[in-house]
Order: C-alpha cells, then sequence, then structure tokens
C-alpha cells in the first residue's frame, strides 16, 4: 500500500494536483470546533465526489493540516470518527483515475479505434462501486503507473473504502427514520442522539467584564434603558456630551439622594404588595438604584422582594403583571427551546432560576404565576452575592395549571390547559436543560425551584451528576436548617449525633434536612444505621373534605403517622423509605412526640398552627432546652409563632423560623428569633460555584455551606436568642460561604478557573457587581 501511495503522489507531480484534506476552513465544521452527524454526511460527500484541485504554485506537495491528528481514528476533542490520510489518499486517487482516464481518452479521440474504452468507463455504475478494473481500462500512456498487479490491488482498496463509506452514512440515516431533509429538524428534538452533536454558542468560560462596547450605546439607550440608566445622576457633562441634555430636570442628585427619594416613596405606601410592585417597577427603570435601596437596608427590604410578600404576589400576578420580566416557556414550544432562548438579549447568562410553578412555597399550584419566584430569587442573587443582573435570567416552564380557579380567571397569563404529565413532560424538561447548555455553556447554573415533590427528587437525581445544578427547596433548605442546628448546638454543648430529630413533613424540605442530618452525623463518626436511627418523620398533614350535607362540607385534617417499615396506612415513596423505623405504627405527632422524645423539632410541612399548646409545652417537659424550628413559608403556614413558641416553652426554647417575627419579651428578656432563611445559603453557594467554574454540585457543597454559616453566628447573637447572624451582614455570610466553596472546588479537582486564584477572597470580590454607576462616557487620555 505505501508503493501505491508514493505513485499517487507521483501522479499529483504530472498533473500539478493538490489533495485537499479537511481543514477548519474547508470541512464546514460548525463554530467552537464541534463536528455534527451532518456535517459528517456533507464531507462524506465531498469525499466522494474527490478533493483534488488543480494547484497554481511549484508545491504541489503541500498538505492541509486536518482538523485531526491523521494517526487516529476518532478525534479526541469531537464526538465523530475522521477519517485517516490513507483513506483521503485513495478516496482521492479514486477520482483522479477518473480524471487520468477522461484525460488520456480525450488525447485520443481523435482516432476512431478508442471510443469504445471510453464509453465503456462513462457508463460505470461507479455509485455502486463497480470501478473498471485493469482488464476493462487501458493504462494511459505516458504515466508513470504501477504494475497491473498493484492497479488492481488499489482497486480492491478503493472497494473496501467505497463499501466502508456507505456504512458510515447508514448510521447517520439510523439516527432518524425521516429522510436526510429532515436531519436539521430533528436535530432540534431533544430525544434524538442527533442534538448530541448539535454546535454549541459557548463553551467554556466568559471573562468578568461586563462585555459593554461603548460605542454602540447610544445616548436615549444609557438614559431609558436599565442596565445604563442613571436618572437625575447623570451629569451635566454626560448629559450634553450623550445628547440628552434637556431630556431631564436641571439637578443633578448623588446616588445617596436618589436613594432616600426611594424609601421616602416606600414610606408613603401602606400595603406591601403596593411596595412589591414599586420596586419592581423600580427594577426596570433603574436597575443600579434598584439593588441600592435593597442594600441601604436588607432586614427591611428582604421581605419586601422575597418572603412573605412575594407568596402574595405570586397569587396575584397576573393581576399586577405589567413589565415583562424573565422568559416563559410553555409546553408548545416543545421541540424548540433552544430558538426561544436565542431571544434573551443577553448572551452572558450565567444563572438561571427555573420552577413549573406547580409549587409556590405553600401556596400549591400557581402555574404562570409562580414567575414572581424566579425573579425575586434572581433579585437576592444580586443584592446578597453581587452576581451581576445581566447574568441572570428568570424561567418560568408553562407546563399547564391543575388549579381550577386559574383556569377560569380571565386575566390569567398562563396556559389554559391542564398539567403535562409523564414522558410529555420528561422530554420537555430534558430538552430545556440541553438547550441551557447549548445557548449558554455547561458552567451555567440552573437552580431548580418550587416543583412538586415527585418531580424534584427525580430531576435532581437525574441531572445533578451531569449538569450543574441544584434545588433549593431540598438542599437550600436543608443547609441553613443544619447551620441553625450546629449553632444552636453551641448554646447546649453538644453534637448533632448525641440529638433525637423529629420532623413533621417528609417533601422536598424536610427529607432535604435529613439527608444533610445524616451526612453530618456520619461525619461526626456514627454510621448510617446509627445516623438514620436518630432522625423520625412524620408525613405532614392533609386536608380532607367530606361533604355532610347537599350544600355543606366539612374539613378534617388526616395523617399517616410517623414512617415506619410495613404502615398499614402506606404512602411510602422511595425517599421515605430511607427514613422509615422499625417501630410499631404512631399515628400523630402528639403521640410522636411522646414515644419518641426528640430533643429538636423541626416543621416543614407548610401546615399553620401544627406545633400547638400541647406540643410545644410536650417538648418543654422532655427537654430542658428544646430546639423549635418553623421553617414553612410564608407566615400563615408557619407551624407555630415566635411568640407561642416562647410562650409555650417558658422562654427555654431555641427558636428559628423560615419566615421573619418580630422580637419577642418574656419574662422581661428580649428574644430576637432567627429567620432561617434560604437567603443565607443559595446566593452564597451560587456565587462560589460561578467563581471555580463548578461542572456539577456534590452535596457535600451544601455540608460546606452549612457549617461556615454556623460559625459565623457569634455569641452575642446566641445570647439574645438568634441562630443566625443578622441580615444586615448576609452579603458579608455570601461572600464567606462562597470562598470556602471556592476553596474546597479546587481541593477536589472540581475548579475549572485557571489559574488557581492565590488569594480567593479577593478574586471572589473582583467578580461581584459593583453598586456605584460607572462613567458613561469613555474616559480620554493625551495621544
Amino acid at each position: 500500500m505505501y508503493s501505491i501511495l508514493r505513485r499517487c503522489s507521483g501522479i499529483r507531480k504530472t498533473f500539478g494536483l493538490t489533495p485537499v484534506y479537511p481543514t477548519a476552513n474547508n470541512s464546514q465544521s460548525p463554530s467552537n470546533g464541534q463536528i455534527t452527524p451532518l456535517h459528517t454526511h456533507s464531507c462524506g460527500k465531498e469525499r466522494e465526489q474527490g478533493y483534488y484541485t488543480k494547484s497554481n504554485n511549484n508545491n504541489h506537495e503541500r498538505e492541509s493540516q486536518s482538523c485531526c491528528s491523521s494517526s487516529s481514528r476518532v478525534c479526541k476533542n469531537h464526538t465523530t470518527t475522521t477519517t485517516t490520510t490513507l483513506e483521503y489518499e485513495l478516496s482521492n486517487f479514486a477520482k483522479l483515475t477518473t480524471r487520468i482516464t477522461t484525460q488520456s481518452a480525450a488525447e485520443v479521440a481523435t482516432s476512431p479505434h478508442t471510443v469504445t474504452d471510453t464509453d465503456r468507463y462513462r457508463d460505470t455504475d461507479t455509485d455502486q462501486g463497480n470501478l473498471p478494473t485493469a482488464t476493462d481500462l487501458e493504462l494511459p500512456k505516458g504515466l508513470p503507473l504501477s504494475s497491473r498487479h498493484h492497479w488492481n490491488q488499489l482497486q480492491s482498496s478503493l472497494h473496501a473504502l467505497h463499501h466502508q463509506q456507505q456504512q458510515q452514512q447508514q448510521q447517520l440515516r439510523s439516527y432518524s427514520s425521516t429522510s436526510h431533509t429532515n436531519l436539521e429538524d430533528k436535530m432540534s428534538n431533544p430525544a434524538s442522539k442527533v442534538n448530541e452533536y448539535a454546535n454549541r454558542d459557548r463553551l467554556g468560560l466568559w471573562g468578568t467584564g461586563d462585555n459593554e462596547v461603548v460605542g454602540s450605546i447610544s445616548g436615549f439607550a444609557r438614559l431609558y434603558d436599565k442596565r445604563y440608566s442613571k436618572g437625575l445622576a447623570f451629569t451635566h457633562e454626560e448629559r450634553q456630551q450623550l445628547g440628552i441634555h434637556g431630556l431631564l430636570p436641571y439637578v443633578v442628585k448623588e446616588p445617596s439622594e436618589q436613594v432616600a427619594h426611594c424609601r421616602a416613596l416606600l414610606e408613603r405606601l401602606e400595603q406591601d404588595l403596593d411596595k412589591y410592585m414599586y420596586l419592581i417597577s423600580l427594577s426596570e427603570r433603574n436597575e443600579r438604584l434598584f439593588y441600592n435601596v435593597l442594600s441601604s437596608d436588607i432586614a427591611y427590604m428582604m421581605p419586601l422582594v422575597y418572603t412573605p410578600t412575594v407568596g402574595l404576589a405570586c397569587q396575584r400576578y397576573s393581576l399586577i403583571h405589567q413589565n415583562a420580566k424573565g422568559m416563559f416557556i410553555s409546553i408548545k414550544d416543545k421541540g424548540h427551546i433552544y430558538d426561544v432562548l436565542k431571544n434573551w438579549p443577553e448572551t452572558d447568562v450565567r444563572a438561571i432560576v427555573v420552577t413549573d410553578g406547580e409549587r409556590i412555597l405553600g401556596l400549591g399550584d400557581l402555574g404562570a404565576n409562580g414567575m414572581g419566584i424566579p425573579v425575586g430569587k434572581l433579585s437576592l442573587y444580586t443584592a446578597l452575592a453581587g452576581i451581576k443582573p445581566s447574568q441572570c435570567l428568570p424561567i418560568t416552564l408553562d407546563v399547564g395549571t391543575n388549579t381550577e380557579s386559574l383556569l377560569e380567571d380571565p386575566l390569567y397569563i398562563g396556559l389554559r390547559e391542564r398539567r403535562a404529565t409523564g414522558d410529555l413532560y420528561d422530554e420537555f424538561i430534558d430538552e430545556f436543560m440541553h438547550a441551557c447548555v447549548r445557548r449558554f455553556g455547561q458552567n451555567c447554573l440552573i437552580q431548580f425551584e418550587d416543583f412538586a415533590n415527585a418531580n424534584a427528587f427525580r430531576l435532581l437525581s437525574k441531572y445533578r451528576d451531569t449538569f450543574c445544578t441544584f434545588n433549593d427547596d431540598i438542599q437550600g433548605t436543608a443547609s441553613v436548617a443544619v447551620a441553625g442546628l450546629l449553632a444552636s448546638l453551641k448554646i447546649k454543648k453538644t453534637q448533632l449525633k448525641d440529638n433525637t430529630l423529629l420532623f413533621l413533613g417528609a417533601g422536598e424540605a424536610a427529607l432535604g434536612i435529613a439527608n444533610l442530618c445524616l451526612m453530618a452525623m456520619k461525619a461526626e463518626g456514627l454510621t448510617e444505621e446509627e445516623a438514620k436511627a436518630r432522625i423520625w418523620m412524620v408525613d405532614r398533614w392533609v386536608n380532607i373534605f367530606l361533604k355532610i350535607h347537599t350544600d355543606t362540607k366539612r374539613c378534617f385534617l388526616f395523617s399517616r403517622g410517623v414512617i415506619t417499615r410495613d404502615r398499614p396506612k402506606g404512602g411510602l415513596t422511595e425517599h421515605k423509605l430511607h427514613f422509615a423505623q422499625l417501630h410499631e405504627p404512631i399515628d400523630t405527632l402528639a403521640e410522636a412526640v411522646r414515644k419518641v422524645r426528640p430533643n429538636v423539632l423541626i416543621g416543614a410541612a407548610a401546615q399553620g398552627g401544627a406545633f400547638n399548646q400541647e406540643i410545644l409545652e410536650l417538648m418543654a417537659d422532655i427537654n430542658e432546652t428544646p430546639i423549635i424550628f418553623a421553617l414553612s413559608n410564608p407566615t400563615s403556614k408557619a407551624e407555630c409563632t415566635a411568640e407561642e413558641a416562647y410562650t409555650y416553652t417558658k422562654g427555654r426554647c431555641i427558636f428559628a423560623s423560615g419566615s421573619p417575627f418580630a422580637p419577642v419579651t418574656y419574662n422581661n428578656k428580649k428574644f430576637y428569633p432567627g429567620q432561617g432563611n434560604n437567603s443565607y445559603i443559595f446566593p452564597g453557594v451560587a456565587l462560589g460555584v460561578l467563581c471555580a467554574g463548578m461542572l456539577n454540585i456534590p452535596e457535600q457543597v451544601f455540608l460546606v455551606a452549612a457549617e461556615r454559616l454556623a460559625e459565623l453566628v457569634s455569641k452575642d447573637d446566641l445570647s439574645k436568642g438568634s441562630l443566625y447572624p443578622p441580615l444586615s451582614s448576609i452579603v458579608n455570610c455570601s461572600v464567606a460561604i462562597a470562598e470556602k466553596i471556592v476553596e474546597y472546588a479546587y481541593k477536589n479537582g472540581l475548579a475549572t478557573v485557571r489559574p488557581e486564584p492565590v488569594n480567593k477572597l479577593a478574586f471572589i470580590k473582583a467578580q461581584m457587581f459593583d453598586l456605584d454607576y460607572p462613567r458613561s462616557v469613555p474616559a480620554t487620555y493625551k495621544m
């Protein structure tokens, strides 16, 4: 074969032909150096047509460099098989043979004795691999060809190569049952293997700048675009240079004056929902001013832009909807989600919060009205962790709703259909995940928010190892709860493994906390079975409506009781079985408190008032210092109030809640109940993950975050009864958690940002959003 290739080279010299190998310039490869099946298919056709071109220079033997090494059949950077140099030589020589033969025939065309040879070759069906043999074809005269033996050997090799190419093309066609004309349409279908090879719009990490092209932003854009607007803070010089002079009143205000003005307007509004609407409107007019207002008093502003006010905002979202926020992707977009994502005006998206609206807080299925949750979460991403707002994207996946009142509401902004379920739902979610990575990159963080229990656990398990994703309801809630537990144990001077935990609720939040507690206890030296024996769970209570008379219904509370193996009442899912105890059935929470005798009582069932006087007094009888966590949101769903907890335990309990409660005075002592809000965790986790460029988020990350948050609780905080740092310091908490996560990522080989920063804290702060107004005109310099 080597001699054949050498003679190929000689023929090229004679005819002035240069082989063309596929390169970055001629292979029709998609962007970012990726190769798709469509590309491979088209390249196969090009190879059949031949790659030799006429060369005008003297260096006839110069060969274009292949994008992949010719010594390997499979390029390590690609996902498809490429063709070696040997096969290109054979394929090229097949075309060369045709040219030589045709040229030779043309030279003797004036002679009437050689017509039959040319005709015989023209009639040969080369598409089927029936190439002429040496006995059928006269060798061209005057050419340095090999012997007839080598000629036949070459024909055999060409037959084998052509057969191999046909097999490759058949494999490509097997990706789809449709014809090649439908191949590009199939590539948009995530269920098709072809989509695995689709070119991505982003590979790796973006830089840390704002990607702003100064000359492309007009004066009007800087005045009216929320990202660039300063309002009355534009200086007179900037107004004149930008061509907006006269479009604003004469006065120039300092940012602090603007914040004071906004606070004055807020104080004039009586209803929290009205304050929420004002702040959201401000965020659409002047982005930096909005975040400066939030930062001016985090403790006051957080409940207005997130829980509990966001719950009311979601219930009335269709009514108060004014400005477009985020993206709504409906089940009707299935098959085209990538195209929908391309409509988002920002390409540098690094954090997505997505919901399908099926379990908004403790309020149930709100459908498209659940958009308030992603919007609120991402506002806190920026306000509490400095993630740039232009890099955040809130998304609602509108798959319908099963809430009758919404389906009948004429103002409802969502899809008026019953929820999609089963394979249709799963394919939709899968397409969304892959479309996000294709559009925004593998490093793009995707946070699941307020999915129903069954879907939340299943989707987290499916995607956690292959995508940069986490579920805040499961993992964020768990982390902040474990942080509170670890802080409370400083008061009791015990370890977590020394306590028995009883949960009311066995949904996303409760199971997430239980799993993280299990991990923490194992870290303290217990075996898994020993740790599980200390974790007890009671299924949440549900409302059962029974028809008593024709027009009368009564509501009864029903619970399946403690999760035990072989429980007669059933209802044991895979996740619940993980914590099922070998014990006789226990039907009620009060009975469970008496028999289990827990040190820690955690409510995550969204069952308002479930920790009644009887339950709280029992906890006080069993423990000198009972730990009571009422974590459900919003406030109306809290298992008990701070005042009830301190009163019925005679001021001896350690209390934390998911919603904010005012300070409580009992026996002349003032208690400041800590709010176990996920906001202590998810902004810092997101900041650390993005700064390190992590591709997935192990469960250990949330234990690291919990331990770091517990370390930040001071003795002064504990003395006042608070298990968390004050909300006024939450930005510092986020940065400290992010630093710990970045350290963990580099230590465990999970970081992709290189080189590793020496001063990680300084590196993190350098990536954060600057609340100060930037210059609106470029700086000048002498030349």
